[in-house]
């Protein structure tokens, strides 16, 4: 069973997987990058080409930004590169800033304008992320439901699958439209505008990828089509360059190359191309305010994938997680892209399964992944430079469908009607608004149906019995008179279940003129922060003014603390407050109903010492139950503390 651990940053949290390193660990971790690797690259590329940025942005992201993820994370099987959801939020704000400010530029200024919004991005970032690992926030995910994921996740699929239809048929991609509605409803009404070679060679590559997952799902079929696609093309042009040069005139070559040269190809990918320039990000204050909202979603949703990704992993190897460490790692690796022109980097699920299945063991696999990717580009860079986009456009649309997981969709829908409603309102907002609201909008709804959830404490009422045993009031029972009322405070006591639980326990005296003290058991409320001392201290001032009392009793020391702090210990008095003991679990109730009945007692001797003041006759007030204070179910060490009490 895996544990995430909620533990101190370190700069040499990699020392632990080299204390007993061998050379069969050795052995299994080239073995699992070596294999990762085969999926690392067509992944990588392509997830590039989603975002829009020079496939040296997603190759930088891939090996350099991944290894120092891997030097500085938590996890040991971990496999960080770009992914499909935030290349399309990349793709999706670089797009607007691009419209927004330079509508105008093209050509190589514009590729060059792209770089410089991606660097200033990635520092956006990874300075949220590092941030957010020094304060330590990683418990804020977990306020993210899961059903905000699986939305988004979906609309994400559907997201990749419509934006990747544009190069698959050779269509262009016009820069007014920015939801998948637009764009979907712009395919269906311009088909006649496709580039029919384009489409003729994405469909065909869209028939192979599906024939061979069909054969063996386990074979890196992507990998295997797109060499095969790149050999090909190589050896077409060199047949072109080869007829064209000795004028043989069999074929009509010109007719051949007006047809193919507005096919779109990756490009270079070797030699410069796979070393990174340090230099300093570029800055622009307006540009950046702009890019806040992005990046505060890719930090998060990086985030989120990356520790799902390793707590399933830890889930089999039982390897102890930290969460901070983790976003601290990612959040470095991601700063450190933004002075190379990287992608961002987040968890790959399928790459780091992969890593682990095939015998993965230290942080060193991820490494030699790292270090694969480089060497299969440097020695292949020359036929992946002639490789179509539109066949890693088939590859991107195929591998949508593995996105999507329709059973934990269904369950989804099915489970609760908050969990239906968060689910649809995230997927339909990917479809009509851009991504990152839809994102932050299932986050948002997802935080309020928990919030409404938690901000209604659980009030229960209970009486006492001749025994001294507390029984819960049934609800026929709770519009009886009675002089004291018990309730049990469960649940939170934060600033937003504060106002509710004000209104609660005034609503329970508010038509009641008999109550005459009211006692609230705190040992189960949690959260109490300076809102509910002060619901608290309204409480006792509205039962004060009315002549009522209120005491606390089951205070634990936490609670305590807050209550003195606030001054709220003052004000209520100590001999109205009674700590839990844990020795004595019922000890703070009977000195709390004992206090009570001593209330009520002095109170009705008042009235009678006024009544025969006044000479009028009055009731005598009733005598403090002994069977309810000494029972048998009181501890005997106890007795002559009550009988004290109750004497006093």
């Amino acid at each position: 069973m895996s544990h995430v651990l909620q533990d101190e940053i370190s700069l040499t949290c990699f020392k632990k997987d080299f204390e007993r390193y061998s050379w069969s660990s050795l052995k299994s971790d080239l073995i699992a990058g070596l294999s990762v690797a085969m999926l690392t690259v067509p992944q990588a590329l392509a997830y590039a080409l989603v975002a829009g940025l020079p496939v040296s942005a997603g190759l930088f992201s891939a090996i350099f930004s991944a290894m120092i993820v891997a030097f500085f994370g938590s996890s040991r099987h971990l496999i960080v590169g770009p992914s499909n959801a935030i290349a399309i939020l990349i793709q999706g704000g670089i797009s607007s800033i691009l419209f927004t400010y330079y509508r105008n530029v093209t050509g190589p200024e514009r590729e060059e304008l792209v770089l410089q919004i991606l660097t200033q991005l990635m520092l956006l970032v990874g300075f949220i992320q590092i941030l957010a690992a020094f304060f330590k926030l990683g418990r804020l995910t977990h306020f993210v439901s899961h059903t905000v994921i699986v939305g988004y996740v979906s609309g994400v699929a559907l997201a990749l699958v419509i934006n990747q239809l544009f190069p698959l048929l050779g269509m262009q991609v016009p820069m007014d439209l920015s939801s998948l509605y637009e764009r979907s409803a712009y395919i269906l009404t311009h088909l006649h505008e496709m580039h029919g070679p384009t489409a003729l060679i994405g469909v065909v590559c869209l028939v192979a990828l599906i024939g061979l997952r069909r054969i063996d799902r386990r074979m890196p079929a992507g990998a295997i089509m797109l060499a095969a696609v790149a050999v090909l093309a190589y050896f077409l042009g060199y047949f072109y360059h080869y007829f064209t040069a000795n004028d043989y005139q069999f074929l009509d070559w010109s007719r051949i190359d007006a047809l193919t040269q507005d096919i779109a190809v990756v490009g270079d990918t070797r030699g410069d191309g796979l070393i990174p320039h340090l230099d300093w990000p570029y800055f622009n204050p307006s540009i950046m305010n702009n890019l806040l909202p992005v990046a505060f979603a890719i930090a998060l949703l990086s985030v989120m994938e990356a520790t799902s990704a390793s707590k399933s992993i830890a889930a089999s190897s039982g390897q102890p997680l930290s969460t901070n460490q983790e976003i601290f790692g990612l959040g470095v690796g991601n700063f450190f892209s933004a002075f190379i022109g990287a992608m961002p980097v987040s968890g790959s699920p399928s790459r780091s399964s992969l890593n682990f299945e095939n015998g993965g063991k230290t942080r060193l696999a991820a490494i030699f992944n790292s270090l694969s990717v480089w060497l299969i580009l440097f020695a292949f860079g020359f036929l992946i430079r002639h490789i179509p986009v539109t066949a890693f456009a088939a590859l991107l649309i195929v591998s949508a469908s593995n996105i999507v997981n329709l059973k934990q969709l269904f369950l989804c829908l099915k489970a609760t009607r908050s969990d239906a409603s968060v689910l649809l309102l995230t997927l339909t907002s990917c479809v009509f608004l851009s991504l990152d609201i839809a994102f932050y909008m299932g986050v948002v709804m997802s935080i309020t149906l928990y919030l409404k959830k938690a901000a209604i404490p659980q009030l229960v009422e209970f009486t006492v019995d001749e025994a001294g045993i507390l029984h819960s009031i049934e609800h026929n029972q709770q519009q009886e008179p009675r002089k004291i009322r018990f309730i049990k405070v469960e649940g939170e006591l934060f600033f937003g279940a504060a106002d509710l639980f004000q209104n609660t326990l005034k609503s329970i005296t508010e038509d009641d003129t008999t109550t005459r003290v009211i006692i609230l058991q705190l040992k189960n409320a949690r959260d109490i922060d300076a809102t509910a001392c002060l619901a608290l201290q309204q409480l006792y001032d509205y039962l004060k003014n009315s002549g009522r009392h209120l005491i606390a009793c089951g205070i634990t020391h936490q609670i305590w603390d807050v209550l003195s702090d606030s001054g709220m210990v003052e004000l209520m008095g100590k001999p109205n407050l009674f700590i839990f003991d844990e020795r004595h679990p019922q000890l703070s109730v009977q000195k709390a109903f004992l206090r009570a009945h001593a209330l009520i007692h002095a109170e009705a001797a008042k009235l009678a010492e006024a009544a025969a003041l006044a000479a009028v006759p009055v009731v005598e007030p009733e005598p403090v139950p002994q069977e309810v204070l000494l029972t048998e179910s009181v501890e005997p060490e106890l007795k002559p503390v009550l009988a004290e009490g109750q004497s006093e």
